[in-house]
């Protein structure tokens, strides 16, 4: 008898178990054939049946990403390219590595229709216009939406075409991209990574050896480093600080080397003023106890060493005649 309830329990077990895989076999297929319907819907042109199939698979699992793709395709094929990018969107919340859905969202902003010019400085301003402040997301949490940022990408593009070493226009389009990278996906810090390179060699090829280069290009070292940095690139980061530290000391060191002095990069502290027009600027080096003393940019030789107060006492007691130190 025993035997007999055993047999009955562990038959009702196994019916159990194939009801439970079964019904989840069937919702499998539920929403897979619903994808294959709309993808032979797609492949007939049937743009309107294979939307609502697609969508019956979206609704059944929403985070059936082929679904999300193909649909964003057949809204792509209808011209309805708004409803496209929320699928593409869709796709990269869904894997932030796929890197078709990532084209068809970038390809997805290509107007520049704002503005009507062939001055590069105008479709860069209006950029700026749309991205607004990078800097003040960090504070206020209030960054513009993906499609918002994505937009600016093509006004930055167009002014880099006009003007292609602007370098501004890279250094905007390299903040944009980073943003995005932390609200949408990782891969656009590739793209990122790109433009502040670009940056950095723009203004490097203009001006080599230069005491005053524009905050832009310091500000692109930085930012790529912090890249870097997130992704693990030590070896990167590393190399990119030695080229920043470089590219510092390169000014101070030629202009003290035309005058004869070596082995010296860039200063410790600097002192700024000015007078009549020129700045003047005392270059010191606390770890060599010398301190230079340049006019616009032009060594003009070393500056004499102020006495402590010991040194000064000692001197004014050598120059006192013997007979007046005598009590």
């Amino acid at each position: 008898m025993k035997n007999i309830f055993r047999k009955t329990g562990l038959n009702l077990m196994i019916l159990l178990l194939i009801l439970i895989l079964g019904g989840t076999i069937i919702y499998a297929q539920d929403y897979q054939t619903h994808y294959e319907n709309g993808y032979v819907y797609l492949l007939q042109e049937k743009y309107e049946m294979a939307e609502q199939a697609y969508k019956k698979a979206i609704e059944l699992n929403p985070d059936f990403e082929n679904a999300h793709y193909w649909l964003g395709k057949v809204y792509t094929q209808t011209g309805a390219y708004n409803q496209a990018i929320v699928q593409w969107k869709e796709v990269l919340r869904i894997n932030p590595g796929n890197q078709y859905a990532f084209q068809n969202l970038i390809d997805s902003f290509r107007s520049t229709s704002r503005v009507q010019s062939d001055k590069a400085v105008d479709y860069l301003d209006e950029g700026i216009k749309i991205i607004g402040n990078p800097e003040e997301y960090l504070f206020k949490r209030n960054a513009p939406s993906v499609d918002n940022l994505i937009s600016a990408i093509p006004y930055f593009k167009k002014a880099t075409n006009i003007e292609p070493n602007l370098l501004e226009a890279f250094y905007w389009m390299s903040e944009t991209y980073r943003i995005l990278g932390e609200k949408s996906t990782r891969q656009f810090n590739s793209l990122a990574m790109k433009s502040y390179i670009k940056a950095i060699n723009v203004e490097k090829g203009a001006n080599p050896i230069s005491f005053n280069h524009p905050s832009a290009y310091w500000r692109s070292y930085v930012q790529l480093a912090k890249i870097y940095s997130s992704l693990g690139f030590k070896g990167e980061e590393e190399k990119l600080w030695l080229q920043l530290e470089e590219t510092k000391l390169l000014p101070y060191k030629q202009a003290l080397e035309r005058e004869g002095y070596f082995g010296y990069g860039y200063p410790s502290r600097i002192e700024v003023s000015f007078i009549d027009g020129d700045k003047i600027e005392n270059w010191i080096y606390s770890e060599k106890d010398i301190t230079f003393i340049a006019i616009n940019g032009e060594v003009e030789g070393e500056k004499e060493k102020e006495l402590e107060q010991s040194e000064v006492e000692m001197e004014i007691e050598e120059n006192i005649p013997e007979e007046k130190l005598q009590p």
